[in-house]
């Protein structure tokens, strides 16, 4: 009886050693080296988590750079046939000059925008009823407020001269009278919209209404700070006379075109 006590001793003393060895050597040393291992796959894991991000970021990147490119690619044709000069003197405008040589420069580019819009409304051998007179500039306005009130910049993201033109009126055969009407989609150096065209008369002699509508985006390589506002500048000997009234957006008024010989203060009109 006492050896098998004894026997019995011995293995609880073993099995007490081993659990307190095996507490030891978990609380030690296993349980704390999962609790590192956790944290190195969590650090990991994040780590991967941000290089992707990284990757996703410079894909996005490429693809944002790749889909510039594209559009100004597309635009570039715009660019070249839809858009002013930047040469006064060849009917254009240029933005980057001073705020009262713009204002004389606006005069000079209204009546261009004139001329243009007069040769535009004689496309298909139409007779023109009534035209649009293109708005301008005068003398009484602050040089400071063109490029915002004849521009719209920067309330629009880039130089822009928009001109609701209102009705057009012309006579012609019916042929003569769809050919006008779609010329305006191939205008040089603008984009003009026809739309709302109705016919009246007796064939072959008709008569063609439609509204008419003119955009303008400005090329621009900069635009200079305002100068000290003293008012309106006035023309100089020879220049463009003012034209219609101005506002946002370029709003033309409703009437008849200017006919005949060039004037102070409009181009030419439709003969």
């Amino acid at each position: 009886m006492l050896k098998s006590l004894y026997a019995r001793t011995i293995w609880l003393i073993f099995i007490s050693f081993s659990l307190i060895v095996l507490a030891a050597g978990y609380f030690r040393f296993w349980a704390p080296n999962q609790e590192s291992i956790a944290n190195k796959v969590s650090v990991y894991t994040a780590y991967v988590a941000e290089v992707n991000k990284v990757s996703s970021a410079v894909k996005k990147k490429e693809a944002a750079a790749k889909a510039i490119q594209l559009a100004q690619a597309a635009w570039l044709p715009y660019v070249e046939t839809k858009t002013p000069l930047q040469s006064v003197e060849a009917g254009g405008i240029n933005l980057n000059v001073n705020q009262y040589q713009l204002l004389l420069d606006t005069k000079k580019f209204r009546d261009s925008v004139q001329i243009a819009l007069n040769n535009q409304l004689k496309t298909g051998g139409v007779k023109v009823i009534s035209g649009p007179r293109i708005p301008g500039v005068t003398d009484q306005d602050a040089p400071n407020s063109v490029l915002a009130s004849y521009y719209n910049y920067p309330s629009a993201p880039f130089p822009v001269v928009i001109y609701d033109l209102g009705q057009v009126t012309v006579q012609g055969t019916y042929e003569q009278i769809l050919a006008n009407v779609r010329a305006w989609s191939s205008m040089p150096r603008y984009l003009a919209v026809a739309h709302n065209l109705a016919l009246a008369g007796t064939a072959p002699r008709l008569t063609g209404t439609y509204d008419l509508s003119l955009v303008g985006y400005i090329r621009y390589d900069g635009i200079n700070g305002p100068v000290p506002d003293a008012g309106g500048a006035s023309a100089p000997g020879g220049g463009a006379g003012p034209g219609g009234p101005g506002g946002p957006g370029g709003g033309a008024p409703m009437g008849p075109a200017m006919m005949g010989a060039a004037s102070a203060g409009g181009g030419r009109g439709a003969r």
